[in-house]
């Protein structure tokens, strides 16, 4: 992929940020964050209006214009605050992680692992989701993420580094044997972390979420049936600035008494039902400004409109 001279400006620029936030006190490095957060929501108003209406959206008319614009701000400062805690993971180590999170709730992904059989652990983007993957490799849970390769080669690289000195693994899905590359993980007691909440380009299954209808790609369901292993539903939660608490939902596990198509859309519904009634009950922990929103229609195919 051509390097371009933007390209090396947001890479020199992310390498300043994650040093500076490396040698500053966390609370120190999370202020900063904050007051990114604010200049973004207050000032520049980055996609604020369109959050708003998707929380009204999904919570109904109970939900005020000022409690909307409550629950836009603590989502879009936990994102700052997520990327502050991305940066610094160079020296995050497993102290940290047992001084900040809350590890309780990990018992049966620590059993899968040391039993050499692999799971995969479904995430939303609530709370600091990328604490799924690292919090729990820092514990010794070999854990990989399945990643699509970002238009800056040098910042997508230096993003999946910050990830392997955690331990992490990173495969991308445009490199060769991929999909089959994540099978043998499963199969040989890894755990694949990933964010299933996000919109389908042009296939997927559509299930209830939300108030609506999602278009999900499929991924996570196909692999459990064909790994033969059970998926974990996840979700992070922020408490103040620098506590984390994880909750773990019942496996759902893979039925290949039936056919292929009708286990997989019951996976997702089961998956997506325990997200759908967190993000009601804890909606500032979502992330609402997501580009693709969920629920917006699937991509036309390439060269229709």
């Amino acid at each position: 992929m051509r390097v371009l001279i933007k390209h090396r400006i947001e890479y020199v620029a992310l390498r300043a940020l994650s040093g500076l936030f490396c040698v500053l006190p966390y609370r120190v490095a999370l202020a900063v964050g904050a007051g990114l957060a604010w200049i973004a929501f207050y000032i520049l108003r980055f996609r604020v209006e369109e959050a708003m209406r998707r929380i009204q959206l999904v919570l109904g008319p109970e939900c005020s214009g000022r409690q909307a614009r409550r629950i836009a701000w603590i989502s879009l400062r936990n994102l700052f605050f997520n990327g502050v805690e991305i940066l610094r993971f160079p020296v995050m180590h497993r102290k940290w992680v047992e001084t900040y999170v809350d590890i309780q709730c990990w018992g049966f992904i620590r059993e899968r692992s040391a039993g050499q059989t692999g799971a995969i652990l479904a995430v939303p983007h609530m709370g600091n989701w990328d604490l799924a993957g690292v919090g729990v490799s820092l514990l010794g849970v070999p854990i990989f993420f399945m990643a699509r390769r970002q238009k800056n080669p040098l910042t997508d690289a230096y993003l999946n580094r910050l990830r392997g000195v955690t331990g992490v693994e990173t495969v991308l899905t445009d490199d060769s044997g991929a999909l089959r590359k994540a099978v043998r993980n499963l199969k040989v007691g890894k755990v694949w972390a990933l964010l299933p909440d996000v919109r389908a380009r042009e296939t997927g299954i559509e299930v209830g979420f939300l108030g609506g209808m999602a278009a999900l790609a499929t991924g996570m369901d196909a692999f459990a049936r064909r790994a033969h292993v059970p998926i974990v539903p996840a979700c992070a939660y922020r408490y103040g600035w620098t506590k984390h608490r994880w909750v773990t939902f019942d496996p759902v596990l893979p039925d290949h008494s039936v056919d292929k198509e009708t286990d997989q859309r019951r996976i997702m519904e089961e998956v997506m039902t325990r997200f759908d009634a967190q993000i009601r009950s804890h909606p500032e922990q979502y992330f609402w400004y997501n580009k693709r929103w969920i629920l917006d229609p699937l991509d036309p195919p390439v060269g229709k409109k």
